[in-house]
């Protein structure tokens, strides 16, 4: 079987979903493929490289999923419809989240690209809730803050009782909204 930059990329995420980021080599990924190492310089340029592939790709699969959870819905029932898929992203793939994460450091154009989409994404939510245009960059760094951050602190939780933690996120959610919109309604 011939071996592909998709098989090589794909073979990657499901070791860092499986066992994490630090777990995540060329020689592994290449015995994982039945390969020797030098064969995937065919496909990559190096570690780092294949990591903000997956990391890239992981992105993409996560906005695609915020974006689908978004459709039909707008201001804060949207807004709490994509944090919940914000989470679920993480609880599915906890090593390609970790890979994203370190993608912010050492990533690329092409990273930030994808990123922006993300918060485009969360602009266009948060002016469906009516708020001003002036306010949108000051909510938007509180909303993406609650959302990494809350969920990052629940992950470890999420994986033995994830619903009770979206139920909780959504609580989370609700709350932040609430002084958002005593704060900035006018």
């Amino acid at each position: 079987m011939r071996v592909t930059k998709a098989d090589v990329i794909q073979t990657a995420s499901d070791m860092a979903d499986k066992n994490g980021l630090s777990n995540v080599s060329l020689k592994a990924v290449a015995e994982s493929l039945h390969i020797r190492t030098p064969s995937l310089y065919n496909h990559i340029d190096s570690l780092e490289s294949l990591l903000r592939e997956v990391a890239h790709k992981g992105m993409k699969a996560m906005n695609e999923r915020m974006v689908q959870a978004a459709i039909g819905k707008i201001g804060d029932t949207a807004i709490k419809g994509v944090g919940i898929e914000y989470l679920s992203y993480m609880i599915e793939h906890p090593g390609i989240y970790e890979t994203i994460q370190w993608a912010t450091w050492h990533g690329t154009e092409q990273t930030g690209e994808i990123f922006r989409n993300y918060l485009s994404l969360l602009k266009t939510l948060i002016l469906s809730c009516d708020f001003k245009q002036t306010d949108i960059d000051e909510i938007l760094n509180l909303l993406t803050g609650v959302l990494h951050g809350y969920t990052t602190l629940q992950l470890r939780y999420a994986f033995h009782k994830p619903e009770e933690v979206k139920a909780a996120l959504a609580d989370a959610l609700d709350t932040v909204l609430l002084g958002l919109h005593q704060k900035y309604d006018q």
